[in-house]
């Protein structure tokens, strides 16, 4: 879904520094437009459930198999970045993109969705960490908490575009499983052609070896680690549930049958998460997660309460009350990790730390779909609720017992 933070440095040796955003910009939107493709799925995986007749347990395995697209690009093909150059990666992520799009299209049931999916999720591996570099060089002033928020809010906002889209196309259009990849194949390209007149921001070195990166996680780091991972874990969680399963217990528990109406209440989880990062974006680390664990909490206990009563209020304001602490959780996890991560093994750490991320994202997902066949859709989302609640409850309670870490307390690590 989202990607690591950006390398500190600017553009690489012998590149002029950037005078204008534009680029930056430019870069921001291929990044969201890979986002968006990946949400628009959402609103109609219940139309797909009802066409194919399979389970919710299936449904949540073919939203599951996008992580794993996600870590194959991720380790093997997003590295090659540093070699080739970031834009050729990018181009590389796009056409992929288009192609999940395409894969989406033309899907005749269960395997063919997984197998879109798994496009998707190559999509996103190969473009998050490389446009987020390639931002990090683009950035004229050097921000690269500036790159971080926009990255992150990039990520979230498409998503929740690509939901909200989705969900007006497959209402009120023609054919609703059709034609909003059209849209994603028309989006692909036009940031294809943006990201074409952006400048290069590596020196390309094909003699320079790459290497598959390393889960690393040092010992003097492993608190701090494991509770902002243990924050991105409940994020991803929450991703998960709402991002695979929500329409259906939108139309089963609370009676939301319009698709465009089921697509906003999810929409505003990720566009408010997206309003965090570039509003709020000052308060980070310890003090950001202290602030947005106990909003999940609320509103995982909104969502515990109504299912089981039915209340669509109630729903729509444990989704408004998730996205924010999302916002501030997910921003306070990444930028601790900044911070504490030594600059030698760096990388090592940002990938130990997505892992728990993306296996958050789908193990908890499938489970959930899984109990969903066994015991209904009311008690499985009311005990993943309750045990992701006590799990948030938990970590809020070693967030507080975990010391700052050197030069924290919230003050950013890089300033213009």
């Amino acid at each position: 879904m989202t990607a690591p933070p950006a390398s500190r440095t600017g553009p690489g040796p012998g590149i002029p520094p950037p005078t204008s955003r534009t680029p930056f910009r430019y870069v921001a939107l291929a990044l969201g437009v890979t986002a968006f493709t990946a949400g628009v799925p959402t609103p109609l995986y219940a139309i797909y459930e009802a066409r194919y007749g399979f389970a919710s347990g299936t449904l949540a395995e073919i939203f599951g198999a996008y992580t794993l697209g996600v870590l194959l690009t991720t380790f093997f093909v997003a590295p090659l970045s540093d070699r080739i150059g970031r834009k050729p990666v990018l181009y590389v992520g796009l056409g992929l993109t288009a192609a999940a799009g395409v894969a989406f299209l033309l899907a005749g049931g269960a395997a063919g969705l997984a197998l879109a999916r798994v496009v998707s999720g190559l999509a996103v591996g190969a473009s998050t960490s490389t446009a987020t570099a390639s931002m990090a060089g683009l950035e004229p002033r050097g921000d690269q908490h500036h790159v971080a928020r926009v990255s992150v809010a990039a990520n979230f906002g498409g998503v929740a575009t690509g939901i909200l889209v989705s969900g007006l196309l497959a209402q009120y259009g023609p054919a609703p499983t059709e034609t909003v990849y059209l849209v994603v194949v028309a989006v692909s390209a036009l940031a294809l052609a943006l990201v074409a007149r952006t400048p290069e921001t590596v020196v390309v070195d094909p003699h320079r070896r790459i290497r598959v990166q390393r889960l690393v996680v040092p010992a003097a780091v492993r608190r701090p680690f494991w509770v902002a991972a243990g924050a991105l874990a409940a994020c991803y969680s929450i991703y998960g549930l709402f991002g695979a399963l929500a329409p259906t217990f939108l139309a089963a528990q609370i009676g939301v049958t319009n698709r465009a109406e089921g697509a906003a209440i999810v929409a505003v989880l990720f566009g408010l998460a997206a309003i965090v990062q570039l509003g709020l974006g000052e308060v980070r680390d310890r003090r950001a997660l202290l602030d947005g664990l106990p909003l999940i909490l609320g509103g995982l206990v909104a969502l515990v309460l109504a299912l089981p009563l039915g209340s669509l209020p109630l729903l729509l304001a444990g989704a408004a009350v998730m996205g924010l602490g999302i916002g501030f959780a997910y921003m306070g996890s990444v930028t601790l990790i900044d911070r504490v991560a030594p600059d030698d093994q760096r990388g090592e750490l940002l990938a130990a730390f997505f892992v728990v991320g993306y296996l958050a994202l789908a193990v908890p997902t499938i489970g959930l779909g899984l109990a969903a066949d066994r015991v209904g859709l009311e008690r499985s989302a009311v005990v993943f609720g309750a045990a992701l609640g006590l799990f948030v409850a938990g970590l809020e309670l070693a967030t507080g017992r975990t010391p700052t870490p050197p030069g924290g307390g919230g003050r950013p690590r890089d300033r213009p």
